[in-house]
């Protein structure tokens, strides 16, 4: 058995070895449909093992099905409009209001524990589901989400509610969407008529360098991951593979590999 360890263990290392390289195939740009998928992304097939967990950042694993780029933020997984390398901006669409002229929100949206935020291009909206008193002023209601008219939803600019009325308490739920900013003004009748428009639009983030990362990418390196052992990677162009920078002394890189081997 202990030697059966130790050739696992040097396995291992070879492996990491020869993901040190940027020209590695497995961590290679690669394309889903019009969308370039790199680093600090990766192509995360469900059914692969864990190598590919060593090409970017944790979390930034996009999969790639039927032509259709989609990543999973917690609760949920949306599909990638595109990526801008030079900006850090993704936009997403979530994928249940995709194609949908009266799109229902099922929930918020939630970054944790992301190192993404939103843009300052984006905008929230407060939807009201299921209310079943009207409001003291006459706001329009969401025609294409009412039931059988005995209950009613709305739509709001976040923090634009309407006055003298207890909406949580009135209403079954509520859930605040982003999307893009539609105009610099607008009234409630365009909100009801173009906020499926605005879903189906998506909505934009910006990604930040991780805390643990920052000092491998101002050494010129390539910040991974190793989600078996969950521990952070840094690999350079020279090939090696240091625990925090491609400016770490060469012992410093031996010491994080060596392999003991296991006695009988």
């Amino acid at each position: 058995m202990s030697q059966f360890l130790s050739y696992l263990l040097i396995l291992s290392f070879f492996f990491i070895k020869s993901l040190g390289t940027n020209s590695s195939p497995l961590c290679q740009t690669h394309y889903c449909g019009n969308v370039n998928i790199s680093y600090p992304f990766w192509v995360h097939n469900e059914i692969a093992s864990d190598q590919q967990y060593y090409c970017g950042y944790k979390g930034f694993g996009v999969m790639c099905l039927n032509g259709e780029a989609i990543l999973e933020l917690p609760g949920d997984r949306y599909y990638v409009k595109d990526i801008n390398y030079a900006d850090y901006t993704l936009t997403l669409v979530n994928i249940d209001v995709s194609n949908q002229t009266c799109p229902r929100a099922r929930h918020s949206d939630s970054l944790e524990p992301l190192p993404l935020k939103y843009s300052s291009m984006d905008l929230n909206l407060s939807f009201y589901f299921n209310c079943t008193s009207d409001p003291p002023i006459t706001v329009p209601s969401i025609p294409c989400l009412d039931i059988n008219g005995s209950t009613r939803s709305y739509v709001f600019v976040e923090n634009h509610e309407t006055e003298g009325y207890d909406w949580s308490k009135n209403c079954e739920e509520k859930v605040v969407v982003t999307v893009r900013h539609i105009q610099t003004e607008i009234n409630i009748d365009d909100l009801i008529d173009r906020f499926g428009v605005a879903m189906n639009d998506g909505f934009v983030l910006d990604w930040g360098r991780v805390k643990d990362c920052v000092t491998c990418e101002n050494s010129e390196g390539y910040c991974g991951y190793n989600a078996t052992a969950e521990e952070f990677l840094c690999f350079c162009n020279d090939g090696s593979t240091h625990s925090n920078s491609c400016k770490e002394k060469k012992t410093d890189n031996a010491e994080l590999f060596t392999i003991t081997p296991l006695n009988n």
